[in-house]
Order: C-alpha cells, then structure tokens, then sequence
C-alpha cells in the first residue's frame, strides 16, 4: 500500500492525471481518495502556461483543487515566470510561442520583459513551437506539428551571433496525441536543437532539480516523505531521481510502446531493466496506472504484481 508509505504525492499532469481532454480512469478517484486521508498533494507540470491556468482546469477535467496544496502546485512556466521578473526585468526578447489564447496572451504580463528583434534583444524565451513574436510581427510557423525547425533556423544563427541566451520555459520534447489529435511538438525540441548548433538554454521544468525541490518544499515534508508520480522516464523518474526525491513510474503513460504492452499493465523486469539503462535512471516503484487498485512492481527483478 503506496498510501501508507508516504505523506505527500506530487502528481505529474497529462498521461498520469489525464490526457489533455478528459481524466484518466481512476484518477481523480485516487486524489480524493489521498487527500481524505489527509495526505498533501501537490502538481509538478512541464507547461509552459502558469499554475493558475493549471488550477483553474482541474475541475473541467474531473479534479477538485481543493484537493492540492496551492504552494505546491507550480509549472514550468510558473518558475520562468519568476524568473523573467527577477532576472530579466527591463530586458527584450525575441518569444518564441503558442498561438494567442488563455494563458498564453497574458504570460509577460508583471514580468516586465518586452519584445524586440534578434538584433535588439537580450534573450530568446522559448514556450511553444508555432509563433515567433518580436514586437513588430507575429509569424505563424510549422514546428507544433511537423517538428520541422527549419523555420528557425536562420534567427537561431543569428542570435548565436550575438551569444544570446534561450529560456525555456517547457523542457518536454513532445506531448502525447490528445484524443482525436496528433503529437505535438514542444519547446524542449526547439531548445535541443538551439544547443546543438551551439546556443546556450536555460532551462525550468522537470527534470531539472529545482523544479521538484520547488514542490517539495510546498508541501512542507521532508523529500523521503514525499513520492513523485510521472510517466516519462527522462523528466520524471531521472529527474526524481537527481532531486532525491522517490518516484513511482507509471508504465501506462508515454513510454508503455517502449515498454511493449497496452496501458494498464506492468511490463516485464526485462523491458523495464532496458528503460532504465537507457536513462540512467531507476524508479522506487513502477505502477501501472495512477489508479488506487493499480499493480505495483517495486523491484527490477520482480515481475509480480501486488495491489496498491
């Protein structure tokens, strides 16, 4: 019983509390099921939308806020956010984004940071993959879906040119298809490839190790006290893992095709012993789904399941 071996869960989001669209079986039956037994929870999110936003789409997704500590729900938005105002206030960027809309409009708002051309600018902030915004244009370009960064190519030499730092402000490659959609791309592609041609990315957001501590020290426990719950090996569970903090895999979310097996079931100790090895990374425990009744493997060379 998971439950009662911890005082505190930090959920990760899309592919463990739900999809994008609607929740995931189980789940917000497993978050109400913690916190009436008076665990603290917390949400630890590669978005590159602010904890507000987060909150205020729970309850269209099955969730209750209520259910979360606030301290301890963040982004990684949220914490290039405060960046932005601490480190780069009456500074410029070139931003790099999402198309207009709630959430997105709005995020340099306080932050005091404007936007100017690469010739001009401080910096580039990289939260989406589909607009570029340098205060005299908005230009609409085909990464989102298409991974192609050949749209940028030409701004990225010449920003290195000028030795100008990235800011990303989602570190994921990829998100998974919503339902009825395809995978998008996501800041953490057009970052990579800003690295690869010898730029320099500053990075928020899993799996870096301050984002999880950010959380932890929210729900006000000790690290050992708290568990992780992710699904993508890179920024969960070696993020976890560099943070300290215990993490329990879900096998189900976006890497099960790795895995080799439909979601809702343990992969095998060799599938599993493969993942590992591939990141560097082992979890505390491996689970199929973010479900109360779940199957829970907790050693590599174990290929049982036990209930949660």
């Amino acid at each position: 019983d998971l439950a009662s071996e911890y005082d505190g869960f930090i959920f990760d989001q899309f592919g463990v509390m739900h999809n994008g669209a609607t929740a995931l079986d189980g789940a917000p039956a497993l978050v109400a099921r913690l916190a009436a037994a008076g665990k603290r929870l917390g949400i630890l999110s590669n978005s590159s939308k602010r904890k507000e936003w987060s909150l205020r789409e729970l309850p269209k997704l099955g969730f209750s806020a209520d259910h979360f500590v606030a301290a301890a729900v963040t982004t990684s938005g949220e914490e290039a956010w405060h960046a932005l105002g601490a480190e780069w206030r009456g500074k410029a960027c070139v931003w790099l984004s999402k198309k207009d809309g709630d959430g997105v409009s709005d995020y340099l708002d306080g932050t005091g940071v404007g936007l100017a051309d690469v010739e001009r600018a401080d910096f580039l902030l990289a939260s989406g993959t589909n607009v570029v915004r340098d205060g005299a244009s908005v230009l609409a370009v085909d990464c989102e879906q298409s991974g192609d960064v050949t749209p940028f190519e030409d701004l990225f030499s010449r920003a290195i040119a000028r030795a100008l730092p990235m800011i990303c402000a989602n570190p994921d490659f990829v998100s998974p298809p919503k339902p009825g959609k395809a995978m998008t791309y996501q800041p953490g592609h057009i970052a990579a490839r800003y690295e690869e041609l010898g730029g320099r990315v500053i990075y928020y957001g899993k799996p870096h190790p301050q984002h999880f501590e950010a959380c932890v020290a929210g729900l006000g426990l000790p690290k050992e006290r708290v568990l992780h719950i992710g699904d993508s090996m890179h920024h969960d569970v070696a993020g976890a893992v560099r943070a300290g903090v215990p993490v329990a895999f879900i096998a189900g979310g976006i890497e099960h095709e790795k895995l080799g097996i439909p979601s809702g079931e343990l992969p095998s100790a060799a599938a599993l012993r493969a993942l590992c090895e591939e990141f560097c990374a082992i979890p505390t425990h491996t689970v199929a789904l973010a479900r109360w009744d779940a199957p829970v493997m907790d050693k590599l060379d174990d290929d049982r399941g036990k209930r949660a």
